[in-house]
């Protein structure tokens, strides 16, 4: 399922109860929704900024301009982009596109440099996994950075920090301490990975299980995100109009 597995363990599955299973998640990392939150503060200060000191009518236009195009790519590359499950399959929203992939269609989701959905180009045949007959979506929401590849890769440490001294009422533990032993393999198993690889690892799982229930593999749609194209271009083109006026 990912670039590096433990040896010997079998991938996680989802072990919920039905009821238990949310009807709707949305993943996405905190980093670039922290980072648009500061650049929206910046923005608004220096637009504020320029009203209260009374800029130059042009200066203050251009500068506008600039952070308005400025503003509307952070959007449509920090803030949008997320991953959306629910009872019918994935939403992958990425900075200008949104796909449907019906949980039927999917056939696995892996980690390269982004979270991947694979899904079967052949919906009659789901199940044939190749090159020719599968296709894949790179989420742009769940990224893998090179620190958290390198973490990945490298071999798992003991945890000394999460030991406490055996108490006398422990059963099957030896003298000194005792371990974390009563965490469940799978959650033991997610949170050994980076953050993208373990939401990879739950959505495998999940679509694993949607699929055991027979779900019929839809079609997988893909279109034009219209909003964050034109929050990206009509700033830019007026910044051009402004420029060379």
């Amino acid at each position: 399922m990912f670039h590096r597995s433990p040896p010997a363990r079998a991938a996680p599955t989802d072990q919920r109860p039905a009821s238990l299973v949310p009807e709707r998640e949305v993943f996405r990392l905190a980093p670039p929704v922290i980072l648009w939150w500061i650049w929206v503060a910046f923005a608004v200060a220096n637009v504020a900024d320029f009203a209260i000191q009374g800029a130059p009518a042009r200066l203050a236009t251009v500068v506008s301009a600039i952070l308005a195009t400025v503003t509307g790519l952070a959007y449509a590359l920090a803030f949008r982009p997320r991953v959306i499950a629910d009872r019918a399959g994935l939403v992958i929203e990425n900075p200008f596109s949104d796909h449907q992939v019906t949980w039927g269609a999917v056939q696995t989701v892996d980690a390269g440099d982004w979270v991947r959905v694979h899904y079967a180009v052949d919906q009659d045949a789901p199940d044939v996994q190749s090159s020719a007959s599968s296709r894949s979506i790179s989420c742009w929401a769940l990224y893998v950075s090179a620190r958290a590849k390198r973490k990945a890769a490298r071999p798992p440490r003991p945890r000394s920090g999460w030991l406490r001294p055996a108490l006398p009422g422990d059963v099957g533990e030896e003298p000194g301490y005792a371990q974390d032993s009563r965490m469940p393999e799978e959650a033991k198993y997610l949170a050994s990975l980076p953050t993208a690889m373990a939401i990879a690892a739950q959505l495998d799982a999940r679509a694993a299980k949607e699929r055991a229930r027979a779900e019929p593999a839809g079609p997988v749609t893909a279109r034009w995100a219209w909003l964050p194209l034109a929050v990206v271009v009509v700033p830019a083109l007026a910044l051009l109009i402004i420029v060379l006026a």
